[in-house]
């Protein structure tokens, strides 16, 4: 009797899911399509990935020379000598590694997008690595190279053009910058030369042309705005791209449909954190980078007064990977029966899912097209970022300010992302036994109804 209502509740529940999945498959699919193989984006996405070394091994640098010195500090130990010394190259490793982030994104996102270009004509003559030195060299043509000094005036550049504050701006730059050298290297107007001369030489001629046209560009439009009233482009793009944006696109609302669509797509069997994060990676990374950077100056959470969207849909929505199943998986194992299809997939995917690795249950089990768990895949992780934002904007837990290696297991990763204090630790664990209570449900129903199709597979086979 159990067996046959199980039944009829997923056939008359079936047929609403049959309708919701026909229409996500008709708006959403396309969308995702257009995303998967626009260049532009793809290029974006490789860059903002690009730069993660660098903000790694800042941070953590940063995390260590500021805790040496406010420890070292409290305990008496003088700073001098060798100590002093350690500690300064920390310090410096920090201020490299973080301090020219901008320019990582300037070189990457030019570089990817003339990979991503190149090809694309018969002919082509498109070198990514030329791209990316004259997408650098626009960039730096960009900004301003005076700096008052009291009553003087000397010749240097800010620092601030070349970190995170520089990074939409060096995207913008170098996507650019990359477009126009593509599309003049293969025009008519390049120079030319007999087809017996070796490549290197070849393609620094044919940049003749294009680096002259577009270093002359870029010198153009910042005496333009120079004369408009602005101090530099990078102002300009802030005040009329970056701050808007800022204000719709990073806060929870924003969180939240993000990480509908993306669980959509995955649902789908599209990989929805690739897609998402060409789109809103270059919004969210430089708040996260901002926070690091107070964090190491100031050695104080007080002093952040917004909620990173990365880390708060990172870490705290997606426990175990996308879809927070890291529960999922542990459900699966607690409740399975021995020897059981859902036990196996559980023991495959605890280890993966421990590491924010979930494809071994997506596509296992599966999550991809399976009605029973629509519902908990897509806003199990919404839940968890609703919690996790109030959590953090009220105080309940510190803010995320290291960027981590992403190899740290679930939990040790929110303590080092937490500069090593317990809360964030906490709440990861809170937000596990909820999703606990959440999943069971669906998990029971799904077990049920696997025992269901295979007792009429057996019935059909005898």
């Amino acid at each position: 009797m159990e067996a046959l209502c199980i039944y009829f509740y997923m056939k008359e529940g079936g047929n609403k899911m049959k309708l919701i999945m026909s229409l996500l498959e008709k708006y959403l699919m396309p969308f995702s399509n257009k995303i998967t193989s626009n260049k532009l984006l793809n290029a974006i996405k490789d860059a903002c990935i690009l730069t993660s070394p660098f903000t790694v091994v800042g941070s953590l640098a940063g995390l260590v020379s500021q805790q040496a010195n406010y420890w070292f500090g409290e305990w008496g130990i003088p700073l001098d000598g060798i100590l002093g010394s350690i500690i300064n190259a920390f310090t410096n490793i920090n201020t490299v590694a973080m301090g020219l982030t901008g320019l990582v994104v300037v070189i990457a996102s030019s570089y990817n997008y003339a990979n991503q270009l190149k090809g694309l004509n018969k002919g082509d003559k498109c070198v990514p690595l030329v791209a990316c030195i004259v997408s650098l060299i626009a960039y730096i043509a960009t900004i301003p190279n005076a700096i008052n000094v009291g009553d003087s005036t000397i010749t240097a550049f800010q620092i601030n053009f070349f970190n995170y504050e520089g990074m939409f701006a060096g995207m913008i730059i170098g996507l650019a910058s990359s477009y126009m050298y593509y599309k003049l290297v293969n025009s008519k107007f390049t120079i030319k030369l007999p087809g017996q001369v070796p490549p290197m030489v070849l393609s620094s001629f044919l940049s003749i042309i294009p680096f002259f046209v577009i270093i002359t560009v870029f010198s153009v439009i910042k005496e333009i705005v120079v004369l408009a009233g602005f101090d530099s482009i990078q102002q300009l793009i802030t005040q009329f791209i970056i701050t808007p944006l800022n204000g719709i696109g990073t806060g929870l609302p924003a969180v939240i449909l993000v990480i509908i669509i993306m669980q959509l797509l995955w649902f789908f069997g599209v990989h929805g954190f690739s897609i998402m994060w060409g789109l809103i990676s270059v919004l969210w990374m430089p708040i996260f980078y901002e926070h690091i950077q107070i964090f190491v100056e100031t050695g104080s959470f007080d002093k952040i007064t917004q909620v990173a969207p990365n880390t708060l849909c990172n870490v705290y929505a997606m426990i175990g990977g996308s879809g927070s199943t890291l529960a999922l998986v542990v459900l699966l194992l607690v409740l399975g029966k021995k020897g059981s299809a859902e036990r196996s997939i559980g023991k495959v995917s605890i280890i993966p899912g421990l590491f924010g690795i979930n494809e071994p249950v997506t596509f296992g089990l599966p999550i991809v097209l399976n009605p029973i768990m629509f519902i908990p895949f897509v806003f199990v992780p919404v839940i968890n970022a609703i919690i996790g934002y109030f959590a953090t904007s009220w105080g309940l837990v510190n803010h995320l300010v290291v960027l981590n290696s992403g190899v740290e297991p679930i939990f040790v990763n929110a303590w080092v992302l937490g500069a090593f204090t317990l809360s964030p630790v906490i709440l990861c664990i809170v937000l596990f036994i909820l999703d606990l209570v959440l999943y069971y449900p669906f998990v029971k129903l799904q077990i049920k109804q696997n025992t269901l199709e295979a007792q009429n597979e057996g019935a059909a086979v005898e």
